[in-house]
């Protein structure tokens, strides 16, 4: 019993610090994260998609899985299991032929795995894992998978493309800066944009571009869910098909919907082979009992569908009482002290720094 409400009390903090982290609710034509303040340009006023309302529906849910089902690919043992072995390269590559200028069989020679850590530009920087990052010629391309849809999800994913954009720079040496595509496979969307694919680069009012260097391409896993549901399998691209074969969990469906496509049907067969081992199973195990735990204190629904009403509005006055708690000691201490009841739950370094914002030296000086 004390164990259960010692998890209860651990989790709900965590999550009132992680509503901590989300920006306030943004009005018209306002983007900035909360607290910061945004010196605007004369005459130009630019619409963000964050000015846009972060919508949950269609999203694939990371669930214990079920006979006839496999982990999609929004799993982060998933994608890490799929898409980070040398031996599977062929289903980065299927992916990529249907974004990239680049035929199948090229990007199967040519694609080169990549260090996924980000170089410290300071000593005392934090250590970041990108998802996926691959080099074809002298371009990288980086993929990741984004199931938070919080503003600085997006943010952070930036900071990830201007690291590996200027990798090679050395001091003293010429500036070589590198072609950087980043590809990020979201599981949300947005109300009211229904678009599945949006590219953005640098670029004036115009359209000209400032430079070619730098690409994001956005993928809403949503959007094409909602498609299929509502407009039929025939309606969708194929690069639409393979994206939702990757994230379908039952396997007939994804089976029936990437039909014809021989490379993604390996994917589906060898992926249900991989959801049966043993190691892959403790993996992926882990990652659902961790977000089960946010789901059996009633919050996960409220962090991804907007618990930022939780101080204006209020959600109980139990919740809401512990979120003012929340506010007034979400200090470095508080954290340490849910990192340390994390430890004694045996929840893993990364994931606690994660959750806390505490580097893994710092956790481990909790010990």
């Amino acid at each position: 019993m004390l164990q259960t409400l010692k998890s209860v009390v651990c989790i709900f903090f965590l999550s009132v610090l992680n509503f901590l982290r989300k920006p306030k609710k943004r009005g018209k034509n306002e983007t900035k994260l909360e607290g910061e303040k945004m010196v605007e340009i004369k005459n130009y006023n630019k619409k963000s998609i964050y000015d846009y309302n972060v919508s949950n529906q269609y999203v694939v849910e990371i669930n214990k899985l079920k006979d006839g089902e496999k982990a999609s690919i929004v799993s982060d043992t998933m994608f890490k299991t799929m898409f980070q072995n040398k031996n599977r390269i062929k289903y980065s590559a299927r992916l990529l032929s249907y974004i990239l200028d680049i035929s199948y069989d090229e990007l199967k020679d040519k694609i080169m795995l990549y260090k996924n850590e980000t170089d410290k530009e300071y000593k005392n920087d934090k250590n970041q894992r990108c998802d996926y990052v691959a080099v074809i010629d002298e371009s990288y391309v980086n993929i990741e998978v984004n199931n938070n849809s919080s503003i600085e999800t997006m943010e952070r994913n930036i900071q990830y493309i201007n690291s590996i954009y200027a990798k090679e720079i050395e001091e003293g040496s010429d500036y070589k800066y590198n072609q950087t595509i980043q590809i990020n496979l979201n599981n949300f969307s947005f109300k009211d944009h229904d678009k599945v694919i949006d590219i953005y680069c640098i670029q004036n009012e115009e359209g000209l571009m400032l430079t070619k260097n730098i690409t994001f391409v956005q993928i809403y896993i949503p959007n094409i869910r909602k498609k299929w549901y509502t407009e039929g399998k025939k309606s969708l691209s194929d690069l639409e098909r393979c994206i939702l074969a990757l994230a379908e969990p039952d396997i007939e469906i994804a089976k029936d919907i990437i039909e014809g496509d021989i490379i993604m049907e390996e994917y589906v067969n060898e992926s249900v082979k991989v959801c049966k081992e043993k190691n892959f199973g403790e993996s992926y195990d882990k990652e659902w009992a961790l977000k089960e735990e946010w789901k059996k204190v009633g919050l996960q629904q409220g962090l991804e569908q907007g618990l930022e009403q939780g101080l204006e509005q209020g959600i109980q006055k139990g919740i809401q009482q512990g979120i003012q708690t929340g506010i007034e000691q979400g200090t470095i201490n508080s954290k340490k002290e849910i990192a340390k009841n994390l430890l004694a739950l045996n929840i893993s370094l990364d994931n606690i720094s994660k959750a806390t914002g505490l580097s893994i030296n710092d956790i481990n000086n909790l010990k």
